[in-house]
């Protein structure tokens, strides 16, 4: 007959063991590379040169830490609108990132054209940090010059 009081506490044991090692202990999830912060005003004037700052996070997509991304690079772009043609476009280093690790960029601009212009900020445009999940590597908004 099977005793339940004296293999309980083994079985509970050993399945947490198995829950936490199955993960946890012995491997990381890819790492997830977010902008998390943005700062910029939504509009400034011609050749007025203007600030803008934004935070990259190595987030953990899954239930275990996120490894460490490789060097990278993040990219900012202003296009013109009414034209299409690229104002700005300026890249900046990203160092490895451990999990939960943020890193924050600060570019700062002027333009010398009155117009809208398409603002797209793009982590690891060239794929190079061993993140899989991609979707989630470009912020997009609107700066007007006046």
């Amino acid at each position: 007959m099977f005793n339940l009081k004296k293999y309980f506490p083994r079985f509970i044991v050993f399945i947490l063991f198995v829950q936490l090692s199955s993960c946890c202990i012995t491997k990381n999830d890819p790492p997830d590379l977010r902008q998390t912060a943005q700062e910029f005003p939504s509009a400034a004037g011609v050749n007025q040169t203007f600030t803008l700052r934004f935070t990259v996070q190595n987030i953990s997509s899954g239930d275990c830490s996120a490894e460490r991304s490789k060097q990278s690079v993040v990219e900012l772009k202003m296009v013109n609108r009414a034209n299409g043609n690229v104002q700005v476009n300026n890249f900046s280093n990203m160092n490895e990132l451990d999990n939960d690790a943020t890193q924050q960029f600060t570019f700062t601009v002027t333009i010398g054209t009155a117009g809208t212009y398409d603002l797209s900020f793009i982590i690891d445009p060239y794929n190079t940090s061993g993140e899989t999940f991609r979707e989630n590597n470009t912020f997009n908004s609107v700066v007007v010059i006046n």
